[in-house]
């Protein structure tokens, strides 16, 4: 995958579908926004730092779907597309996609990364003829909502608690294709 040239440093934005064999680099950067936004992620700190090789691989192996930016060899970001749940039990309807684990470097906020994973990931949702893309983010994290709502998504209105917090996860919507007519917002 493609992203674009950062003007500054003249490189490229590059955005590689992670496999098996990355599975070191998709451990640091899981790592790092945990350490960084622990609120932020529905992970266990703890529980992330203990996981195996073994069991890295297994993660990335499904069914999540995991994107990095990279500029060279440098990670910059994550994203992730959930199109089936995690267990039986959770049921994502045929033409639906969840958005998860959107994180990128705080040093390279503000460069456009997220805006080449999002229309990266919004590719990978129609190939999987999975349009209908939702996230949830925690109501107290505005500048997510921001760059939710500049991006085209709109607030379905539904609202999940937060186990052990007092705010609540908020779910958001967007059509994938209209991430992708909507470049120009991306690019600005």
């Amino acid at each position: 995958m493609r992203g674009a040239v950062d003007t500054k440093t003249g490189t490229d934005l590059r955005i590689h579908r992670v496999a098996g064999e990355d599975w070191a680099s998709h451990r640091a950067l899981r790592l790092d926004m945990l350490e960084a936004d622990p609120e932020a992620f529905w992970a266990d700190p703890a529980e992330v730092r203990a996981r195996t090789e073994r069991q890295w691989r297994e993660e990335i192996a499904g069914p999540r779907r995991h994107l990095q930016a990279r500029r060279g060899d440098a990670v910059l970001g994550g994203i992730a597309l959930l199109p089936e749940g995690y267990v039986p039990q959770h049921v994502i309807p045929a033409d639906r996609a969840l958005i998860v684990s959107l994180w990128v470097r705080p040093e390279a906020r503000g460069t456009g990364v997220s805006h080449a994973l999002f229309r990266a990931l919004a590719q990978l949702a129609l190939d999987l003829g999975r349009p209908d893309l939702r996230l949830d983010v925690d109501e107290s994290n505005l500048a997510a909502q921001r760059l939710y709502e500049r991006l085209g998504f709109e607030a379905t209105g539904a609202r999940d608690p937060r186990e052990g917090h007092d705010t609540a996860w908020v779910e958001y919507a967007i059509r994938a294709e209209h991430l992708l007519e909507g470049q120009h917002l991306l690019e600005s």
